[in-house]
């Protein structure tokens, strides 16, 4: 009587996995251009945010209203968040027909992700005061902006 009830469990055990793994592997349906393009715009304007508070932060520094060390958590995070988006656009599948735009997209994220590096080293540096630093932080504020209404 035991075994038969073990070899019910077994088999029963046997069939959830075999069907688990089946409907697993089903085949990949075609990347959802809406959903790309949504997904792209998003990316983009959470990558505007993050430059735009590395900036304000580094500026703020710069105006001697905020201290040295709340200023390197704040562009430290903003650069954590940058990753976070660029991981996150990294794992999307391109629609057919779409390479340009994702390759587009991915250098506008480096070019922001890079400054916001920037924004992190010049505050752990303690170097509020680079015009330099923040018209790159604006022009690529700027260039996010507008990028905004291209997907």
């Amino acid at each position: 009587m035991m075994s038969a009830w073990r070899t019910t469990a077994v088999v029963v055990c046997f069939l959830a996995w075999v069907l688990a793994v089946a409907s697993g592997c089903s085949l990949v349906g075609q990347p959802d251009v809406a959903a790309w393009d949504q997904k792209a715009r998003q990316a983009v304007t959470d990558a505007a945010s993050e430059v735009a508070t590395a900036r304000l932060a580094v500026e703020t520094a710069r105006d001697d209203r905020t201290w040295s060390s709340y200023t390197t958590v704040v562009v430290a995070q903003a650069e954590e968040a940058m990753g976070t988006v660029q991981d996150d656009v990294s794992r999307l599948q391109v629609p057919p027909g779409r390479a340009q735009d994702a390759d587009d997209l991915e250098a506008l994220l480096d070019a922001a992700s890079s400054a916001v590096q920037d924004a992190r080293q010049h505050a752990v540096a303690g170097e509020h005061d680079d015009r330099d630093l923040l018209d790159r932080l604006d022009r690529v504020g700027e260039r996010l902006t507008r990028a905004e209404t291209r997907w």
